[in-house]
């Protein structure tokens, strides 16, 4: 009789194959034992059976779907109840070197498996939990592991601060507590030549906030995203807690996205659209004057500028007749609703469909009231009951658009609408639906609208 050999071990700090090697000798050898003629051996090497990762070895032998399997131990072979399952689909015996054999063709032999299989996987659950309570705990005592962060260095088993990245930081935090703007930061320390946390040459605006709110500033030590422990006191920190709360405070403040707080915003693209020639974020910049060749000066109008580079430059009003006209002509598209719906589009055609019914079965009841053919009461219970059918359908289409976007702006009547809406709804609404690139032109040019590019987010 033929049989396969299935070896397995879930960690090689070597390299070298040993444990599986050794498998692989004593499995041959139990075959020799039992007059089995080995016809090939799948090896998972440095592969674990719980973590849910494919075996390729153990899953070629399914597909070979052998005649018998021999394995060192069953947990080698099956660590989870529904890879036992799969095993036994095979109805082929299964022996072991070291825990005997395995008769998946009985019933009896099935039920000492399945209890064997689920015994081995309560097993390795509980380690996981052992092991994610004793990281709690080394976290909760302070006890770092990994990779030491901007700002400190270990020395054997202690860590201790670096000196000038501790000073980087501390001054950092201390700009930002002033009213200083990340990005003003980022670009005196790129000038300034400051190291960065990472191995990019510059320093920018996210990394800087990341670094910044770094619980382990102030001692803090953090497991899964929670505070769960403070390091000793004696243990060297960058900033206390007491700062590290105030710095948290600003930069997590929703007011900092928007600017002065309270202030709405006036502008349609200030802070939205993006540049294209660097990606900066750009900014309303007001009119300047600008000096002609024939020697007059003229002032420029309001224009949007890049707020990095400063080289691209665009007419503001030009580029939001643009904008709006693209956006609010696309909502008015038949097929709008479907392109721009985050639920069931064919739910969404039946309640846009409904509401046309009822708008035409109201329009008819006025007709049929101003002609006599009802009367005041009848067309009091027409309008009422079809308002509150109207009001469901309306609800369904609002369920299934972006919340930034109102019903009434996907239709015919989108251009009355968009015209409604306030600043704060028309950007929310551009920011949900599309990106706004300016592209650079060449000076003097006359305002192309191709180079206001349009991206329409799915």
């Amino acid at each position: 009789m033929q049989c396969v050999i299935y070896t397995r071990v879930s960690l090689d700090r070597t390299g070298e194959a040993l444990a599986v090697a050794r498998q692989e000798q004593e499995c041959r050898a139990l075959a020799e034992r039992l007059g089995l003629t080995v016809i090939h051996t799948y090896t998972d090497n440095d592969i674990s059976a719980t973590n849910g990762k494919v075996r390729p070895g153990f899953e070629a032998m399914l597909d070979a779907q052998p005649p018998a399997i021999i394995a060192w131990h069953q947990d080698r072979l099956l660590r989870l109840t529904r890879d036992l399952e799969r095993v036994i689909t095979l109805n082929v015996p299964v022996y072991t070197v070291t825990a005997g054999t395995l008769d998946l063709t009985t019933p009896a032999g099935r039920a000492v498996a399945r209890t064997v299989a689920a015994w081995s996987q309560y097993e390795g659950e509980q380690k996981a939990t052992r092991q994610v309570a004793a990281n709690v705990q080394r976290a909760a005592n302070g006890v770092h592991s990994g990779r030491v962060g901007y700002g400190y260095r270990r020395e054997g088993t202690a860590l201790q601060l670096h000196a000038s990245e501790a000073t980087t930081i501390r001054a950092a935090v201390q700009r930002v507590l002033d009213g200083e703007s990340l990005r003003a930061i980022c670009k005196d320390f790129d000038a300034q030549e400051v190291p960065t946390p990472g191995r990019g040459a510059r320093w920018n605006s996210t990394t800087l906030k990341q670094l910044l709110l770094r619980p382990s500033l102030a001692g803090l030590t953090v497991h899964r995203g929670q505070v769960v422990g403070r390091t000793p006191a004696e243990s060297p920190r960058v900033i206390d807690e007491d700062t590290h709360e105030r710095i948290k405070a600003v930069l997590t403040d929703p007011a900092r996205r928007t600017g002065t707080p309270g202030r709405a915003p006036k502008y349609l693209l200030g802070g939205i659209a993006r540049c294209g020639r660097c990606g900066g974020v750009m900014a309303r910049a007001i009119g300047r004057m600008q000096r002609q060749a024939n020697g007059n000066v003229k002032r420029q109008p309001p224009g949007y500028v890049c707020s990095e580079c400063y080289r691209v430059r665009r007419k503001q009003s030009d580029v939001d007749a643009v904008v709006e006209g693209i956006v609010v002509g696309r909502l008015q598209m038949p097929d709008a609703a479907q392109l721009f719906a985050t639920g069931d589009p064919a739910a969404l055609q039946e309640a846009r469909d409904t509401i046309e019914a009822i708008d035409a079965r109201l329009a008819n009841a006025a007709d049929m009231f101003a002609t006599g053919d009802i009367d005041a009461a009848q067309l009091t219970r027409i309008t009422e009951r079809l308002r509150a059918d109207r009001t469901l359908a309306a609800a369904a289409v609002e369920a299934a658009l972006p919340a930034a976007v109102p019903a009434e702006l996907v239709g015919s009547d989108a251009a009355e609408a968009w015209a409604a809406l306030s600043m704060d709804s028309k950007r929310a609404v551009l920011t949900a639906l599309v990106t706004v690139t300016i592209l650079p032109s060449g000076s003097g040019k006359a305002f192309d609208p191709d180079t206001v590019r349009i991206t329409w987010r799915s």
